[in-house]
């Protein structure tokens, strides 16, 4: 499919809307898919809306990511590991926040994200997916570029605590072996 210009976010958000339930109808195979995704993950926003959607919503595929998914995943390098990084702190984050508010299906919601994308980061480029998490793990700590990150979302000490606590224990759950996909 030819496209004359980027999706934007918005346009990035329904088409993997309409990607993901083609694909779980059975209309569109794995390979397909995969193909489709490598269109999405080629922009930033287009990134941002492919993970919105795999990591929030009902579909399973980032349960257990086929493996046509996980080559273009990896393909997508940094900036894919980048935003499952953010994505592992916000849904850790936000679970904590939506607890405290007696907001229980939002926090269950939350907690989805952090343990896709928890998964999904055992499956990325090792090393990337470590240094990515030192990064986040030294803002918890008052250093480094991720500091704004944190301070953007107004995360208070206990959900950094929380941010800190979920990037040791993925980080505990990487293999330094070689990637599949190298």
């Amino acid at each position: 499919m030819h496209q004359e210009h980027p999706l934007s976010f918005a346009e990035a958000i329904n088409r993997t809307e309409v990607l993901l339930q083609q694909w779980q109808a059975g209309a569109m195979t794995t390979e397909a898919l995969a193909q489709q995704l490598a269109g999405l993950l080629s922009s930033a926003d287009g990134r941002r809306g492919f993970f919105v959607v795999a990591l929030t919503g009902p579909s399973p595929l980032l349960d257990q990511p086929p493996t046509p998914v996980l080559e273009q995943l990896h393909r997508g390098g940094e900036a894919v590991v980048d935003l499952v990084v953010r994505n592992l702190a916000m849904g850790t984050a936000m679970a904590l926040e939506h607890r405290r508010q007696g907001h229980g299906e939002q926090a269950q919601g939350s907690l989805q994200v952090q343990r896709r994308a928890q998964a999904l980061l055992t499956q990325l480029d090792p090393l990337a997916v470590r240094q990515r998490l030192d990064q986040l793990l030294a803002a918890t700590e008052g250093h480094g570029a991720d500091v704004a990150f944190l301070e953007r979302w107004n995360y208070d000490a206990a959900q950094g605590q929380a941010i800190a606590q979920v990037v040791a224990a993925t980080q505990g759950s990487l293999t330094w072996g070689k990637s599949q996909f190298v």
